[in-house]
């Protein structure tokens, strides 16, 4: 059985555009070389099909050695047929050798036939307790899902996330009147948990882990989006994301990153939060979008950015989401880290002694990071100017506020002075990261209120606030469609 799946795996392989041109299979053969650290012997006159079976058989005898060789397949072929084909088959083969070569294909046609995105994700993240928040594009049938959680991890008394998959998979077939299919697969899962000396942890799955959630998880997800200017093109920026939406830690998830020209960036993520609107149909809790901005783009009222923009009315992004700002120049910047996390933890394990400054508008940006830096409890700064224009002053305030470690920077876009000092006034008046998220929100909704005929004439349409956690970072992204990113 697992000489077919190899033999499967090297046909995958060789039917690969990438494979079939020179340039490309020179640079699949020069990321295996690097990530596995092994030798890898280019084709030269060798016949492709061999030439495969051999690359296969060698990155089989590796750890981890075929899920390199899927994912760097993947560099070349994003979204391929034959990379998803490739990462079908090494799931199969690592869930063979989790059954201890265990002949998995019975249960190949009655999980086949459960195909809705939203069912098996809930299913996928109920059997691991959280931990699978979203399933990979090559996971689209029960089939292919019980394979990439037998893949899993899983502790020493618990069930393991694919037999649980089997119970639940089970129950819902109950629900659709499949009855004898539902008790097939029952019986093959008591077979293996039995097997494992997990009898007893089956039984107490059964009593009580599969019950639906109850009530909606407070704790938010969250959609992070990152414009980096490209560095060599100008106008352009690479952009990136990450989802999370697990309740059980911060473990963001990178979606694709693409290079776009600034006009372009709106319909992107007018596009991204479809998406992922689609990923999370099933989630219950609130989402909060984070934008992490470079300087260029600070001055872009992307809270009022629209989703659904070719609908007849759009809705901004702030009518369903709380939106927030983050600094590009400073996640870079590690040697900005330290007192950005010293002020966060401030902030949160002092908040009473937390308070906020006003940058005076004639101050030098030296007096003004002395300041900062001589008070500990200031977490939050009052910009005089907005950032993301060509003001020099206003450039050497954000500065001196990422110098110091501020986590949390107020301004208007719009200079629009008394308004603004009021409303800002508010926002910061208590001490406390909630009260300044739920007043700028409240200050927000009230410009909503008027409809887009008038919200241009109100101070809550200009708002920004920048709320840089540095407990949340984004992750590694994925890996871009082009190699001329710069940097």
């Amino acid at each position: 059985m697992r000489n077919e799946l190899l033999a499967e795996m090297a046909g995958v392989l060789a039917a690969a555009d990438t494979i079939r041109r020179q340039a490309g299979e020179d640079m699949l053969v020069q990321d295996l070389s690097a990530e596995l650290r092994l030798t890898v012997n280019p084709r030269q006159d060798q016949a492709l099909t061999l030439w495969s079976r051999q690359l296969v058989k060698k990155c089989a005898e590796v750890d981890e050695g075929l899920q390199t060789l899927a994912r760097c397949l993947g560099y070349a072929e994003q979204g391929s047929v034959h990379e998803l084909a490739l990462w079908r088959l090494v799931d199969e083969w690592e869930a063979t050798s989790f059954f201890k070569d265990t002949d998995l294909r019975p249960l190949r046609n009655l999980l086949r036939e459960l195909r809705s995105p939203a069912l098996l994700t809930s299913l996928a993240r109920r059997a691991s307790h959280s931990r699978t928040q979203e399933l990979e594009d090559w996971c689209d049938t029960g089939w292919e899902v019980f394979l990439r959680l037998a893949g899993d991890n899983t502790a020493a008394d618990e069930l393991p996330p694919s037999l649980a998959f089997l119970a639940l998979a089970a129950e819902h077939l109950v629900k659709e009147g499949r009855s004898e299919d539902a008790e097939q697969l029952r019986r093959w899962t008591r077979k293996h948990a039995q097997l494992r000396g997990l009898a007893d942890e089956m039984a107490d799955w059964q009593q009580g882990d599969t019950a639906p959630p109850g009530e909606p998880s407070l704790h938010p997800a969250y959609l992070l989006i990152q414009f980096e200017p490209d560095g060599v093109d100008p106008g352009s920026f690479w952009v990136s994301h990450w989802r999370q939406s697990d309740v059980n830690g911060w473990h963001p998830i990178p979606g694709e990153t693409v290079k776009l020209g600034r006009e372009d960036l709106p319909a992107a993520v007018d596009r991204l939060i479809e998406q992922t609107e689609e990923r999370w149909s099933d989630l219950r809790q609130p989402v909060v979008i984070e934008f992490i901005l470079p300087w260029d783009l600070l001055s872009e009222p992307v809270e009022w950015w629209h989703k659904e923009a070719d609908a007849a009315v759009p809705t901004p992004l702030i009518l369903d989401y709380t939106v927030v700002v983050r600094s590009f120049e400073r996640l870079r910047k590690a040697a900005w880290h330290r007192p950005w996390n010293n002020r966060w933890r401030h902030l949160k394990e002092r908040p009473a002694e937390s308070r906020s400054h006003w940058s005076p508008p004639q101050q030098s940006a030296f007096h003004l990071e002395r300041e900062l830096k001589d008070d500990e409890q200031i977490v939050c700064l009052v910009l005089s100017a907005p950032p993301g224009t060509g003001s020099q002053t206003a450039r050497q305030e954000f500065v001196a506020a990422l110098r110091a470690g501020i986590p949390a920077i107020l301004w208007d876009r719009s200079a629009s002075g008394t308004q603004f000092r009021e409303a800002a006034a508010d926002i910061v008046q208590e001490r406390g990261l909630a009260g300044m998220l739920e007043r700028t929100r409240r200050w927000r909704g009230e410009a909503l209120a008027l409809g887009p005929e008038h919200w241009h004439r109100h101070v809550g349409r200009h708002l920004a606030l920048l709320l840089d956690d540095p407990e949340r970072l984004p992750g590694p992204s994925a890996t871009g469609g082009g190699s001329d990113r710069a940097g």
